[in-house]
């Protein structure tokens, strides 16, 4: 007879108990009911990041608290044997998905891993927004194309962008946040129709990616002029060629798409995102900008996305690598996540804060007010304030119910911005709002309306330190090399930098000061104001995602007409 001591006994009890905890996770059974109201990503497969599941519960909350709709991401392990359709439908009404909205407004994204099926079913007080001809084609050109990239990540946050991109351009916020269930069988949440879409995981990536014909290769390179280039690009997007080797693509973005890739679905709404707004051409040496004119309502201008466009020796090229390095699109809103870059010249003219964007036509003080994007009916406007803003130092709240503004009552967004023509720096204004039912009274006292050129990051100070950088942020497959954040956009002619031997796409993961923790642009200006013209510096980058150098910059004198941090 084997004889087994206590603590072995305990040892195999254990590994038991592990073994059988993970096969029972690796195929735990979809629950009857959903299991939590407060997540909106389940993911029954353990195929997800954590990482991605919190993106997508977060955008779940805001999706619900701002727009009224219950949307849930479910990935299961395998169908077994049922039909995706009837187990979508199925799904839909007992997990009650929409319950909480005040219709029946609820989005369901299924993916069964074995079968490799996604189906999308949407709750009735949704099917004038998201008919089954776009569902359908979200099915096809946004989540097929990209699981059949390995993309989880871009699949999922894409396909939820999308949909928000819808509401706003057919200008249906308010009526689907004002959409009441009617009288119908409150048992049923959706009707079970629409497409249902197969897909083969990781294909794309044993493909050859697609070739342009030749006889279209000159015709979408570079260009005479940044608008000719804008219109081409514009074309491109129309006719939805992946190829990104062309050369209507500057160098750094062609290294960038090597790395990133995109769907049709995303070409398709860029190009719809853009098509019958008015742009202007702004530039500034070998850079310029096509953007709204700066006599465009807020409303518009923070919804309409500028391009970057870069001269090289054959003509205008579109700088897709540093719009995709410092500008954020949420939903169908962008803003910059960094200013260090060398478009920033056109923006002169806009008040920049947290949230908005602001063109300047004639304002002399500044509130700081963000309204919704779209609103509809005679009802206040639910407001927040600009973070530094007078607005928020005099106490306003996010969620305030804005009533009047120094007895003018309010009824367009960004009223006050054209209010702000008749005041002064240092007046006060009297702003009621309503909160918790009851009406207060706010005094602000208003502060003087400053543009980026103001501050950070630009040094304009005669003979302070310069090196004659521009920064954006480092990607995600960048940062999955060597933690950092700071990435050279490019190196202004004949500046230290450019003599120390750096290049465009260079990562810097190491100044004086930083601990080699992911360096970031605050980092580099901290490290700025503690050194002196004529000091010598050694700075660790990353090269080509492979080479690993340290290069020592002489800290240069910056003196007018000197460009670059």
């Amino acid at each position: 007879m084997i004889r087994i001591r206590p603590r072995q006994l305990l040892a195999v009890i254990f590994f038991v108990f592990v073994i059988g905890n993970a096969f029972a996770q690796a195929h735990q059974s979809i629950p009857i009911h959903r299991p939590s109201d407060k997540r909106w990503c389940f993911d029954f497969t353990n195929t997800l990041p954590g990482d991605i599941i919190r993106r997508v519960d977060n955008e779940g909350y805001s999706i619900q608290k701002h727009f009224d709709v219950d949307f849930v991401m479910l990935i299961i392990p395998s169908l077994k044997g049922r039909e995706i359709a009837s187990l979508t439908t199925e799904l839909f009404t007992n997990w009650q998905i929409g319950k909480r909205t005040k219709g029946k407004k609820g989005i369901l994204i299924l993916i069964a891993k074995q079968e490799q099926q996604i189906k999308i079913e949407v709750g009735y007080d949704l099917e004038f927004v998201y008919t089954d001809m776009y569902i359908g084609q979200v099915e096809r050109e946004f989540l097929k194309e990209f699981l059949e990239q390995a993309d989880w990540d871009r699949g999922l946050l894409s396909t939820l962008e999308n949909f928000l991109e819808r509401l706003y351009r057919k200008d249906l916020v308010g009526d689907v946040r004002e959409a009441t269930a009617p009288e119908y069988d409150l048992k049923y949440y959706s009707q079970g129709a629409g497409a249902q879409t197969g897909f083969i995981f990781g294909e794309a990536l044993t493909k050859p990616l697609p070739k342009t014909p030749f006889e279209l290769r000159n015709y979408f390179g570079p260009q005479p002029t940044p608008r000719e280039c804008f219109e081409r690009y514009m074309e491109l997007l129309t006719l939805n060629l992946g190829d990104h080797t062309l050369d209507i693509y500057s160098d750094q973005s062609k290294i960038f798409y090597s790395h990133w890739r995109t769907s049709s679905g995303q070409r398709r709404a860029e190009y719809d995102a853009a098509r019958g707004k008015i742009y202007v051409v702004k530039q500034q040496g070998k850079y310029a900008v096509v953007m709204a004119p700066v006599t465009t309502p807020i409303n518009d201008f923070i919804c309409q996305c500028p391009y970057f466009f870069v001269r090289g020796d054959a003509g205008w090229q579109i700088d897709i690598n540093t719009m995709s390095r410092s500008l954020m699109m949420g939903g169908p809103t962008w803003h910059f996540i960094s200013i260090a870059h060398p478009y920033m010249f056109a923006f002169k003219d806009y008040l920049l804060k947290t949230n908005r964007y602001y063109p300047r036509q004639g304002q002399k003080a500044f509130l700081g007010i963000t309204y919704p994007l779209f609103h509809k009916g005679m009802e206040s406007f639910k407001i927040s304030p600009e973070w530094g803003s007078p607005a928020k130092e005099a106490g306003i709240l996010d969620g305030d119910i804005l009533i009047s503004i120094d007895g003018v009552r309010i009824i367009s967004a960004y009223q006050d911005w054209e209010m702000m023509k008749h005041y002064q720096p240092g007046d006060s204004v009297e702003v009621i709002v309503k909160r918790n039912d009851k009406k207060k009274r706010i005094k602000v006292t208003l502060a003087a309306p400053k543009s980026y050129l103001d501050k950070f990051p630009y040094v304009r100070k005669e003979g302070d330190p310069w090196t004659g950088f521009y920064f954006a942020y480092s990607q995600s497959y960048e940062r999955d090399i060597e933690d950092v954040q700071l990435s050279v956009i490019d190196v202004v002619a004949n500046s230290p930098a450019e003599k120390a031997g750096f290049r465009p796409g260079d990562l810097i993961y190491t100044v004086p000061g930083s601990r080699d923790r992911h360096v970031g642009i605050n980092d580099y200006i901290k490290m700025l104001k503690h050194v002196r013209s004529g000091k010598k510096l050694r700075l660790k980058i990353l090269r080509t995602l492979e080479q690993r150098l340290e290069l020592e910059v002489e800290i240069g004198s910056y003196s007018e007409g000197k460009q670059g941090i």
